[in-house]
């Protein structure tokens, strides 16, 4: 996640600790509120009146710089927000599609939720001041980078108006679309939470000494006597393309058969708690392109998040403590013939069943120095996950992954994982896994290396390993301690995960001190150190480094950071590598919703991972976004990303390239848009062009249009090698 999102999360969930009010809405009819903009004063006289009383960034439970009021209703099926927000200029907003980042720069205003009282997540429902949308799942994680699913969608409604200095935002929010226990009575945490400019203000106060990042809502919200329906939604969906490849005797794209897909999805509610969703041949394509990453000089495998709804409603519950370990991965299921996802979301606890058949199963083998990749059959996937809720936001659970390959081989893993909130600021982490394999005798991977006696080419070999993880962490307003250990036996797999690296045994120390100031240029500065110690299973010293890092951010929602990292020693493919090192500057700034700018620059020592002769050559990073906000509906995003290696001896390269990335959108209204994205790979000479038209009524309803074109380099000519026209429709139906 970016720097600013970071920051700006942070703080958004956490509210008031220090005493606790309860609100009782008045309940009203659906005829009685327009959603218009206009908070008129005969509509919501009569509504719960909730003000924000408190700055919390970067002002510590001070006084608002601007006034700010919500007010609360509902009705039987229906949720009803309004908010009146005074700023001291002009309004700071877009016409935004939903969950677009770009409205971190606008001012943003909404509602915050924990409907099960227990710290499981959070969940934020907003709004811009055009009633552009954006929701979030806030997560009990250990791991900051981890907490926010900015992908998670609900249905609702949210229409905005702007007078002068002021704006006002009217919302209308489903009870069937959020989710929480069974009972015709509710009682929810809640707070309301605001941004303007780089001031962060909400209902409640803060406790910057405690690091339950989900346990920190307090006031409470009840709605009694309100209707649940057992919901049942149908999606089908067609989509259809036809692609073409360059044919060079006719010097022409020749394009082949249309090709027509037909599927569906179907969820239903057998009660509020437990669902039953199944997707029978599902275009799990993805419409928009990801972002291409540099991996000239990366031994392992890169991930990528995911997108697609099907994998982004209830899978939170697979996350573990540990990234390394990861032994579910959504994207590793590529082309599933059918998909059945059950979720039980109890008062106390949750339950996850997940089956597929995948057509095109990826195959990952981690290793100590490098991944191996390779793509397989087709496979049978079963996920199971159980997970007991504790008190304060303390949780621990049992996991079972499975993957069986047509033709022979399967790979399983069970674990038990936990996390214990031992005071505010104290908790501890812990994750222990374990896997069964036999390989698959096919020739997906080719490779000659081996691991422990046994071969990496995939002969049938059958094998089990263990990961295991620990963690201590403490942290308050102003320190952070956090003592990790982690241990990957080298017969270590996650069929269905995405674990890179084993055969290591490592100790990780990280002290952070961090001063915050209310007025001011600055607004907080920061310095860390971070100490690895890794060995392998045969007790050899792999890795020992020292990370120190600066940190500053300033007024105008901008931050700047320098880190050190240097290698004491390295040990890779056998050969020991000593005393090199990096600095990285990180600079971010959104100043105001015209500008964002994200860069960092790296110079220093780095091993040549890929090469065939691996030696510390001189690194040279730099990367730059800048995405400016034309008007209120268009913005063009460019950055560069360079990267390059060099020998130490001689003036020629490891590598040396770069990727360019140009995206322009032009948004007609919040779910109507247009979208073009550039992007030359240097490294590998193409040039992909992708233009996309794209209206998206609600999450669930999207009517695509577009294509891609991939050109390849002939004597400094782009000319088109391959070339895709693709259309797709999505209709949500709630029976």
């Amino acid at each position: 996640m970016k720097p600013y999102l970071l920051s700006f999360f942070i703080f958004f969930h956490l509210t008031n600790l220090f005493g606790q009010d309860t609100y009782i809405p008045t309940k009203v009819s659906d005829d009685k509120i327009i959603l218009d903009g206009v908070l008129n004063d005969k509509e919501w006289e009569n509504a719960t009146k909730v003000d924000f009383d408190f700055e919390v960034e970067p002002g510590y439970n001070i006084e608002p710089i601007v006034k700010t009021l919500g007010y609360i209703y509902y009705s039987d099926k229906f949720i009803y927000l309004a908010f009146d927000a005074e700023t001291k200029e002009n309004v700071r907003a877009s016409v935004r599609k939903r969950d677009d980042f770009g409205i971190f720069n606008d001012d943003v205003i909404g509602f915050n939720i924990d409907t099960y009282g227990d710290g499981r997540n959070n969940i934020f429902i907003a709004s811009n001041p055009y009633g552009s949308q954006v929701d979030v799942r806030v997560l009990n994680e250990v791991d900051e980078e981890k907490r926010y699913q900015i992908s998670y969608d609900l249905e609702y409604e949210s229409v905005g108006a702007i007078k002068g200095n002021r704006y006002y935002i009217e919302m209308k929010i489903p009870f069937s679309s959020i989710p929480f226990p069974n009972g015709k009575n509710q009682k929810w945490k809640f707070g309301l939470w605001r941004k303007y400019k780089d001031y962060f203000l909400q209902s409640g106060k803060v406790d910057r000494d405690n690091n339950c990042s989900t346990c920190q809502l307090e006031d409470e919200i009840i709605f009694n006597d309100i209707i649940i329906k057992k919901k049942i939604n149908l999606l089908p969906y067609v989509s259809s393309n036809v692609s073409g490849s360059y044919n060079q005797n006719s010097n022409i794209v020749e394009y082949g058969k249309i090709k027509t897909n037909l599927g569906i999805g179907i969820n239903a509610e057998l009660s509020k708690n437990l669902s039953i969703e199944l997707t029978i041949n599902p275009d799990f394509s993805q419409v928009e392109s990801d972002v291409t990453k540099i991996d000239a000089n990366s031994a392992y495998s890169l991930s990528y998040p995911e997108k697609r709804p099907f994998f982004n409603k209830g899978t939170d519950i697979l996350n573990i403590n540990s990234d390394d370990l990861q032994p579910f991965y959504s994207r590793s299921i590529n082309n599933p013939l059918y998909a059945l996802k059950i979720l039980n979301q109890g008062t106390n606890s949750r339950v996850f069943f997940l089956s597929s058949i995948d057509n095109d199963s990826p195959y990952l083998i981690a290793g100590n120095d490098r991944s191996y990749f390779g793509e397989g059959g087709k496979s049978l996937i079963n996920v199971f996950r159980y997970q007991r809720l504790l008190k304060g936001g303390s949780k621990i659970g049992f996991l079972s992954t499975s993957r069986y390959y047509k033709g022979g081989g399967y790979g399983n893993i069970f674990g038990l994982d936990g996390l214990f909130q031992l005071s505010k600021n104290i908790r501890v982490s812990f994750d222990i896994l374990k896997n069964y394999n036999q390989e698959p005798n096919t020739n997906w991977i080719d490779s000659e290396d081996s691991f422990n006696s046994k071969t990496v080419k995939l002969d049938g070999e059958k094998f089990n390993g263990t990961g295991v993880s620990i963690g201590l962490l403490r942290s308050t307003e102003n320190w952070t301690t956090y003592l990790g250990y982690k241990s990957i036996n080298p017969e270590y797999r996650a069929d269905v995960g995405f674990a890179v690296k084993n055969d290591r045994k490592w100790l990780t120390f990280y002290q952070s001190y961090k001063k915050n100031w209310d007025k001011g240029f600055f607004k907080g500065a920061s310095y860390a150190i971070k100490k690895d110690i890794l060995y392998d299973f045969n007790n050899n010293l792999d890795v020992m480094s020292l990370d120190a890092i600066l940190n500053a951010e300033i007024i105008g929602n901008t931050s700047i950071s320098y880190i050190y990292d240097f290698d004491f020693t390295t040990n890779y493919l056998g050969k020991e590598y000593k005393k090199y090192g990096t600095s990285r500057i990180n600079f971010s700034s959104n100043p105001n919703e015209i500008l964002s700018i994200t860069s960092n620059f790296g110079i220093g020592r780095d091993i040549a991972f890929n090469s065939d002769n691996p030696e510390i050559g001189k690194e040279l990073n730099f990367f730059s976004r800048i995405r400016l906000q034309i008007n209120n509906s268009f913005s063009i995003a460019n950055s560069i990303d360079f990267s390059r290696l060099k020998y130490m001896d001689k003036n020629e390269f490891y590598y040396n390239g770069f990727i360019y990335r140009a995206d322009s959108k032009y948004q007609f209204t919040n779910s109507l848009g247009i979208r073009l994205v550039i992007e030359l790979n240097d490294f590998n000479d193409y040039l992909f062009i992708q233009p996309l038209f794209e209206y998206t009524p609600n999450p669930f309803t999207i009517f695509y249009i577009g294509g891609n074109q991939n050109l390849t380099n002939n004597n400094k000519n782009y000319l088109v090698d391959n070339s895709q026209i693709f259309i797709k429709f999505q209709y949500l139906l709630s029976l």
